[in-house]
C-alpha cells in the first residue's frame, strides 16, 4: 500500500514539474490519476490552474482523468472552476470538449461561468456561453418612457449583446431555468443585467407589424424591457430570440467539431467591425442540445434613435398570431432541436384518358366513368372505386379517405398497404355506419 501511495505522489510531482513522460510511465504501472493532496486537489486540477501545464492537462485527460473531479479544499470546485478563475481560455475549451459539466457549483454556489464573470475573463465567459447558449447575438434595446432606463429624456435605442443560457442542467421531468443575459458589448465579461425568464412575462412580437418588438416584463422589479432586431425589418432575428425565450435553441451544431476532439478550438471574439463565425459543441448537454454560437451581426443603420425609424417596403408578412408567454409555466421544448425537413405529402397517380373513357360496371350507358374526388367519394355515386359493385363503407386510417367497401380495402391493405386515393400507408381499415 505504501509503495502504491508513493507512486501516486510521484505522479503528482511529475504533474507539478510538467514531466509528461513520467506521468505516462507511472500510469502504465497502475498509478491512480485521482489521488488528492492535502487541499483535495487532483493532478488534473493542479494542471488546470496553470497555463504552463496545458500539455499536462491534455495528457491526463487522454489517460482517463476525471474532468469533473471535485476539490474539497479551500477554493473547492472542479477543474473547470480553477481554469475559469485563472482565465485559461484554452484549458477551459479543452475541459468542455471532453465532458466537463459547466453547471456544477462550487462551495460558494458559483458555476464556472459565474467565476469567469466575477474575475472579468471575457474570453472564458464567451467560451462557456457558446457551449450552452440557446441564443447569442446583437439585439437592439429600446429604453426610456416606461421601459428600462426610464430616466432617459426621450425614447431611444442601443445595440446590446444578448445571450440566453440555462441556469442549470435539466433534470427530467423538470426543464432548465433560462436566463436572459444582457451585456453592453460582446467584449464585456460582467453582464449589465440578468433576467430570470421564469420570473418574467413575455409579450411576443406582432410579426404583422412593420417593426415588431419583443417585450419582457420583470415581475420582481416591475420593469419592462423592449427589444427589436438590429436591422430594421429583420423579423427572422426577432423570431429566433422569441423562440429561444420559449426554450427552443436557435443555434445549430457543426460537423467539424464534436466532443471526441482532442482539443476544442478556443473561441475568439472578433472586433466590433469584423465578425467571424464561432463553432462549438457540448457533450454534457442532451444530444439535442449540442450548439454553437452565431457570429455577431453588426448593423447600426436601424438602432440610432427610435424617432428616426422608417417603415421599409415589406415582403408578404408571415401569418403568425401575436401571443403572450408566461415563463412561470415549464419551458417549451421540442423533442429535437434540429428536425428533419418535412417530406411532401403523397399524392395519387394521374388519371389517364383511358381510365376516363373505358366502360366500368355500375355506370349508366352513355356516361363515362365516375371521377374520384379527393375525399375518396365519387362525384355522383357512393360505390366502391375498386370493385364498383358494393357501397362505400370503409375508411383508411390515418389519412381518412373513404374509397371503397370493407372487403376491397382489407385486400388492398394486405397486398400493398397504401390508400388508393393518396398512396399513404394504411395503419388500419375501419367500417363506418350511417346515422
Amino acid at each position: 500500500m505504501g509503495q502504491k501511495q508513493s507512486r501516486e505522489k510521484l505522479l503528482y510531482e511529475h504533474v507539478v514539474n510538467g514531466n509528461v513522460g513520467g506521468i505516462r510511465a507511472l500510469s502504465r504501472q497502475g498509478a491512480s490519476l485521482e489521488w488528492k493532496d492535502k487541499e483535495g486537489r487532483t493532478p488534473l486540477i493542479v494542471a488546470s490552474k496553470n497555463s504552463r501545464l496545458y500539455h499536462v492537462a491534455m495528457t491526463l485527460i487522454e489517460l482517463g482523468a476525471n474532468v469533473n473531479a471535485f476539490s474539497k479544499g479551500h477554493q473547492r470546485g472542479t477543474p473547470l472552476h480553477y481554469a475559469a478563475r485563472a482565465g485559461l481560455h484554452e484549458t477551459v475549451a479543452l475541459l468542455l470538449s471532453h465532458g466537463a459539466n459547466p453547471s456544477v457549483k462550487n462551495s460558494k454556489h458559483e458555476t464556472p461561468l459565474d467565476v469567469a464573470r466575477k474575475n472579468e475573463h471575457h474570453g472564458v465567459v464567451r467560451e462557456i456561453e457558446s457551449r450552452i447558449c440557446y441564443f447569442a447575438d446583437q439585439i437592439c434595446e429600446v429604453f426610456g418612457r416606461g421601459f428600462s432606463d426610464a430616466s432617459a429624456p426621450h425614447l431611444s435605442s442601443r445595440v446590446i449583446w444578448v445571450v440566453i443560457v440555462p441556469r442549470s442542467t435539466a433534470n427530467p421531468p423538470r426543464r432548465p431555468s433560462l436566463e436572459f443575459v444582457i451585456y453592453s458589448t460582446p467584449q464585456d465579461a460582467e453582464p449589465r443585467k440578468i433576467l430570470s425568464l421564469r420570473r418574467c412575462k413575455i409579450k411576443g412580437p406582432k410579426f404583422l407589424q412593420p417593426s415588431p418588438a419583443l417585450i419582457i416584463f420583470d415581475k420582481r422589479n416591475k420593469t419592462r424591457y423592449k427589444f427589436t432586431s438590429v436591422t430594421e425589418g429583420d423579423k427572422q432575428q426577432l423570431r429566433r430570440l422569441y423562440n429561444a425565450c420559449k426554450g427552443i435553441s436557435q443555434v445549430t451544431p457543426t460537423s467539424t467539431q464534436t466532443s471526441s476532439q482532442p482539443l476544442a478550438s478556443p473561441l475568439k471574439l472578433p472586433a466590433m467591425a469584423s465578425p467571424s463565425p464561432n463553432t462549438c459543441s457540448s457533450p454534457w448537454m442532451p444530444t439535442s442540445s449540442n450548439i454553437c454560437m452565431k457570429s455577431p451581426r453588426l448593423h447600426y443603420n436601424h438602432c440610432s434613435t427610435v424617432e428616426s425609424w422608417v417603415t421599409p417596403n415589406q415582403s408578404p408578412p408571415h401569418m403568425e398570431s401575436h401571443e403572450e408567454l408566461n415563463i412561470d409555466s415549464p419551458v417549451a421544448q421540442t423533442p429535437n432541436r434540429f428536425p428533419a425537413p418535412l417530406s411532401p405529402a403523397p399524392s395519387a397517380p394521374p388519371i389517364t384518358s383511358d381510365d376516363l373513357s373505358s366502360p366500368t360496371p355500375g355506370t349508366q350507358s352513355g356516361t363515362s366513368a365516375l371521377t374520384v374526388m379527393e375525399d375518396g367519394k365519387s362525384g355522383s355515386s357512393n360505390l366502391c372505386i375498386i370493385c364498383w359493385g358494393a357501397p362505400v363503407e370503409g375508411a383508411c386510417v390515418p389519412c381518412g379517405h373513404m374509397p371503397g367497401c370493407m372487403s376491397c380495402l382489407k385486400e388492398v391493405k394486405v397486398k400493398n398497404g397504401v390508400c388508393p386515393v393518396c398512396r399513404s400507408d394504411i395503419d388500419q381499415v375501419i367500417k363506418l355506419y350511417g346515422v
